[in-house]
């Protein structure tokens, strides 16, 4: 049994205290999860392409400490056509070279067409996870009242870092305070106007904290129980997070095994020049007006898997936006790329 201090721990948890253990855990790893909860206007039962919910953020305990949310960068990487696809977790999320956002950088700088377009098939981009009580769900009333790991892009966890900052003219709460936290309104639509590769993208700039408060309810065996600052029930809680609450540990960073590694590197082979492969990208709609006996349209780029929140390295726009830590691929970054695609 862990033992605590439940004085401590119980006590006092600030907002400032939330916003440092958002930035502090920063590492984590893919597992699937039945207890993943993620919103979407795409829903079966999302008739008005609207989905709205309200949800409780509930922190839990790790190493010693209470932390908040789990932040990773991930990629649905897929060969040069399209196939062969397998989700990792980047390397970034560890403060490690990331092989795809490199190799994706040094194709948009080529001078070689080809290698400009298959640059935006080849996408990383960051998500969030957090434990949350689903207080209403109007598509799914039966997710009322269970607890579900919470996954959400960069716009949601905007607005959690907003919510636990002061201003000049505000004061900054604690959206997973122990006892009394703001509920959080979810409100998600279709956003036909920004495309992904031609698909919509989900708009959040609905969703919302509301003044309601609530506390934190956890199911113990059949019994229903809120956290209050009774000595029993702060016991029964720290309880069922390390026993019976989804496992926020199943999203931390693992290291990639043999397997994973080498899936990486023999789709991110089928990148490079000397890789022959049938011709699906704009130089080949190209080669194909210039060849006149050619009746076959080309095959076009499998689109990748709508994030919400993907960022801007996707090739969309006129060049990739290059994160603030990013820096374009030196001499020394190269000759590293060209030893993981040819080791």
């Amino acid at each position: 049994m862990t033992q605590v201090n439940f004085n401590e721990l119980f006590g006092n948890f600030s907002a400032a205290d939330a916003l440092a253990a958002t930035e502090e855990t920063k590492k984590s790893s893919y597992s699937g999860n039945e207890n993943l909860y993620k919103p979407s206007y795409k829903d079966e039962k999302c008739a008005d392409q609207n989905y709205t919910a309200l949800v409780r953020f509930i922190p839990f305990y790790h190493d010693g400490k209470w932390r908040t949310t789990v932040s990773r960068w991930e990629c649905f990487l897929k060969d040069v056509n399209g196939e062969n696809g397998i989700f990792v977790v980047s390397p970034k999320t560890d403060g490690k070279r990331c092989p795809m956002r490199n190799l994706s950088w040094k194709l948009y700088n080529s001078e070689s067409a080809i290698d400009k377009e298959n640059s935006k098939k080849i996408n990383v981009y960051q998500q969030y996870y957090a434990l949350i009580e689903v207080v209403s769900d109007k598509q799914h009333p039966e997710y009322q009242g269970k607890v579900f790991i919470y996954q959400f892009g960069q716009k949601i966890a905007d607005k959690l870092e907003a919510a636990m900052k002061s201003s000049d003219y505000t004061e900054g709460f604690n959206p997973f305070d122990l006892y009394d936290g703001k509920l959080f309104e979810i409100n998600v639509t279709k956003d036909a106007t920004k495309k992904v590769n031609g698909n919509p993208v989900s708009n959040v700039d609905g969703c919302r904290f509301i003044e309601k408060t609530a506390p934190i309810h956890f199911t113990v065996g059949d019994q229903r129980m809120t956290l209050t600052r009774d000595r029993d029930s702060q016991q029964a809680f720290f309880n069922w997070l390390q026993k019976d609450a989804p496992k926020m540990e199943d999203y931390f960073w693992k290291e990639w095994d043999a397997e994973t590694t080498e899936k990486v590197n023999a789709n991110l082979a089928t990148y490079t020049s000397n890789y022959v492969a049938p011709r699906n990208t704009v130089a080949a709609v190209k080669e194909a007006v210039n060849a006149a006996t050619q009746t076959e349209a080309p095959a076009q780029p499998t689109a990748v898997p709508v994030v919400e929140d993907m960022p801007d390295f996707t090739g969309n726009s006129s060049s990739p936006e290059i994160p603030a830590d990013e820096t374009p691929v030196s001499a020394e970054e190269e000759d590293w790329i060209n030893k993981v695609l040819n080791g």
